[in-house]
C-alpha cells in the first residue's frame, strides 16, 4: 500500500483540494471500488443521512 496526494477529490457538488490517498489491494470478498474514508468526509463536511443512504454537504 502506498499514499498519492491527488490535486482534487469530488464527491457530487463536494470537493476537497490536495488530498492524500491511501492506495493498495483490498480483497473483501465481494466487489468494491474503494472505501470513503472519515479524513475525506470530514475535510468535505460531509453529511449522510442513513435512512436515504445520500450524502450532501453541510455548508
Amino acid at each position: 500500500m502506498y499514499s498519492k496526494t491527488v490535486d482534487s477529490v469530488r464527491i457530487g457538488d463536494m470537493q476537497t483540494e490536495e488530498f492524500s490517498l491511501e492506495i493498495g489491494a483490498m480483497n473483501y470478498g465481494f466487489a468494491l471500488d474503494s472505501i470513503i474514508g472519515l479524513d475525506l468526509l470530514q475535510q468535505l463536511k460531509a453529511v449522510i443521512n442513513i435512512d436515504e443512504l445520500t450524502i450532501q454537504s453541510n455548508s
